[in-house]
């Protein structure tokens, strides 16, 4: 039996959480929102079984409610050093934001080259994205997205969203300098 045959464990629930420490399901989501009405002990109590349970809040049910997610995406059109890279460099500027990052890569398959920015965005978009960054985006991406964008050295030039371009050129003058001024 492969992995993926086997029965995947049941995801803890809210009312899992509030039937082990002894509350209403209410009680409990005051508890996650940090919202008053709870006391303290009460509060300690749930945040106990929540650990000892590995509770996690869905993501798309507390981004509906907030109109938030915290979550800043990043699509790429397939993981390579490039993107990693880049990856490791947002990851930094994003630690103590409050925001957290997901990565995507957006061409999958053969067939799947054209319009994987456009896929990425409709499917992300505003379900599990506040705003995303686009790297190397392969056509221009227009104002129909729902959230914030940047591309990053956009195929297509500066038209569509906000870009950060490198200067290609003068990156290779520096180097072709450095070189030469080690004396290769």
């Amino acid at each position: 039996m492969s992995t993926l045959d086997q029965p995947r464990p049941r995801r803890v629930t809210i009312t899992d959480v509030a039937r082990e420490a002894g509350v209403s399901v209410a009680t409990v989501s005051k508890v996650i929102n940090e919202r008053y009405g709870v006391s303290e002990a009460t509060a300690e109590k749930v945040l106990a079984v929540i650990d000892e349970l590995g509770y996690q809040s869905s993501l798309i049910a507390s981004s509906l409610r907030r109109k938030s997610t915290g979550v800043i995406g990043v699509l790429v059109a397939e993981f390579e050093p490039y993107s990693a890279e880049l990856l490791k460099g947002i990851s930094a500027a994003l630690d103590g934001t409050g925001y957290e990052l997901l990565a995507h890569a957006g061409r999958t398959g053969a067939h799947n080259h054209t319009g994987w920015e456009r896929r990425s965005l409709s499917r992300l978009g505003h379900t599990l994205i506040d705003g995303a960054i686009v790297v190397t985006p392969s056509m221009i991406i227009t104002d129909e997205t729902t959230i914030p964008v940047v591309a990053i050295d956009p195929h297509t030039g500066p038209d569509g969203p906000m870009t950060v371009d490198a200067d290609n050129i003068t990156g290779a003058r520096l180097a072709v300098d450095h070189l030469v001024g080690l004396g290769h």
